[in-house]
């Protein structure tokens, strides 16, 4: 979901005419974040000789995929702004963008009986850029864990500290060990196979009902007429995609409680979490049948309450109700200051509709 509306081929970006050098394949551009990717596969081949592998991994990834990511670098670092558009169709506008701050990568496939062989895991540019190696089957095991952008620029700074750190015993374990060794927020301790098994479970049910509420803000997008990724379903998406690990967690346990009380048809006080780091509120209103027909005008009151309640910037509203045998989501997006407004305090005072609010301080963020 979040590739498909923050990836672009660098073919889109504006280049001088005589300008013949080679980019990166891809790059991923939300907020101030971002990554740079390059793809690199070896062709199924009859028969190679001994070493063939490890030449073609120096000279297509390490030399040439390298250079490619240094390119794109320079490049992005020459623009005042950017206009690209996805892969749903809509133009997305960027403020000047600092390639330092984004994540660099190079993904290569081998032929799935090849033999095995032990490649870089990183490579540092001459510029100073750090630029992460990955196998195909590492980066999908990645993202079997790490779901939004900044999950991922997390974890990949993680693993570049490690790399840079513990070299060559970082490289000497799996991706699967350092996964589970960042999983187990094990920060300090030389990377091990023991590690291992922390990577192996999945997210579970939790993970899927949050994909299937995320499906539905997906196909809004898609069926936007507008050209522009300007609208609130866009502002919503960037939103979740600035969740952190433990953000993320919790709002997937909010919004599958709240799908079990609307598919049980069970009354319950709306959902919420705030993230005090982005400062964007979340909050889940699950309305049983009874309520079907005030349902939208509940959320919109209700988020409009929450967002002046908690004092925050911006406040994203998901009205979960069922109308028939599936589960309908409305998505609402409010954003600016909150002015006082004594007769909401008066209302809030009288009949509170909020569960009673804790302040939970998360792990730290690794940077």
């Amino acid at each position: 979901m979040f590739l498909r509306a923050f990836s672009f081929p660098t073919m889109q970006l504006p280049r001088a005419s005589d300008e013949a050098v080679e980019l990166a394949e891809r790059v991923v551009l939300i907020d101030k974040i971002g990554f740079i990717v390059q793809l690199k596969e070896r062709e199924q081949k009859v028969a190679s000789k001994p070493g063939d592998l490890e030449k073609w991994v120096t000279s297509n990834v390490l030399k040439k995929g390298i250079k490619q990511v240094q390119n794109t670098r320079e490049l992005l670092r020459a623009y005042k702004g950017l206009s690209l558009v996805n892969h749903f169709g809509h133009r997305v506008s960027f403020a000047p963008i600092d390639p330092d701050d984004l994540v660099s990568m190079i993904i290569y496939r081998v032929p799935a009986k090849s033999r095995p062989f032990r490649a870089a895991r990183f490579k540092k540019g001459r510029n100073g850029g750090f630029v992460h190696i990955l196998r195909d089957v590492d980066y999908f095991e990645i993202c079997e864990h790490f779901v939004t952008p900044v999950e991922l620029l997390d974890y990949f700074s993680f693993r570049r500290d490690v790399l840079n750190n513990w070299d060559p015993a970082g490289t000497a374990v799996s991706e699967e060990a350092l996964i589970g060794q960042y999983l187990l927020e094990d920060y300090s301790s030389e990377p091990d196979p023991k590690f291992e098994r922390a990577a192996r479970s999945r997210g579970g049910p939790t993970a899927c009902e949050f994909s299937f509420v995320l499906d539905s803000l997906s196909g809004k997008i898609a069926s936007q007429t507008s050209d522009y990724a300007d609208t609130d379903c866009y502002e919503i998406l960037t939103e979740i995609a600035l969740l952190g690990r433990y953000e993320l967690k919790a709002l997937k346990q909010q919004v599958r409680l709240a799908l079990e009380a609307v598919r049980a048809n069970r009354f319950e006080l709306p959902f919420r979490i705030a993230s005090g780091r982005t400062g964007c509120g979340f909050l889940i209103v699950p309305v049983t049948r009874e309520f079907h027909a005030r349902a939208v005008d509940a959320l919109e009151s209700l988020s409009i309450a929450s967002k002046h309640e908690l004092d925050l910037p911006r406040q994203v509203g998901i009205g979960m109700w069922k109308n028939s045998e599936f589960v309908d989501i409305e998505w609402i997006f409010h954003e600016g200051t909150n002015p006082p407004n004594p007769g909401l305090d008066e209302r809030l005072t009288h009949s509170y509709p909020f569960r009673n609010a804790s302040e939970q301080r998360l792990p730290p963020i690794f940077v």
